[in-house]
């Protein structure tokens, strides 16, 4: 704390100012690059020709989700729809893992897992349990062993990371 007191302390003269002998450099920011109005954004399509056509089939509503995904329309950057493309794959991967870790999750909330442990003989491995809604316990009275196949699939999936 004591250098630095006395370095506030100091006269200005006694400094040694170092300046660069490049000129200065003066930043211009463009406060609206892009002009845009909310008129333009009531209209849909304004951005596309058959979009701006109108509702009047099903091409527009296809022409309106394909657009989007259509990169070479938006740029002629080849680095940017790379971007683009490497980007609009990993948000789909991050959907379809969130998916999967659901169904894990609501196979193994669900499950009768610790009543099978219990009595393997006479209750078979379910992941999903068959709730009795207002006189259904009849018509589910024998589900079958069609829903046996999540548990299955968790049984060999776990003895694969334990085993």
């Amino acid at each position: 704390m004591a250098g630095l007191f006395v370095c506030l302390v100091r006269k200005e003269e006694d400094l040694m100012i170092i300046r660069s002998p490049e000129p200065e450099v003066q930043i211009v920011v463009d406060r609206d690059p892009v002009k845009t109005s909310f008129e333009e954004w009531a209209r849909p399509g304004h951005f596309s020709r058959t979009i701006a056509k109108g509702p009047d089939t099903t091409t527009w509503i296809w022409n309106l989700h394909a657009d989007a995904h259509d990169f070479d329309s938006h740029t002629g950057d080849l680095e940017e729809i790379s971007r683009k493309i490497f980007s609009a794959h990993f948000g789909q991967l991050s959907i379809i893992f969130l998916w999967l870790s659901g169904m894990y999750f609501h196979g193994a909330r669900f499950s009768n897992y610790e009543a099978w442990l219990s009595d393997p003989t006479h209750i078979g491995p379910s992941a999903q349990v068959v709730w009795p809604i207002v006189g259904q316990e009849i018509l589910n009275g024998d589900v079958g062993g069609g829903f046996l196949g999540l548990t299955r699939y968790y049984r060999k999936l776990i003895s694969k990371i334990m085993g």
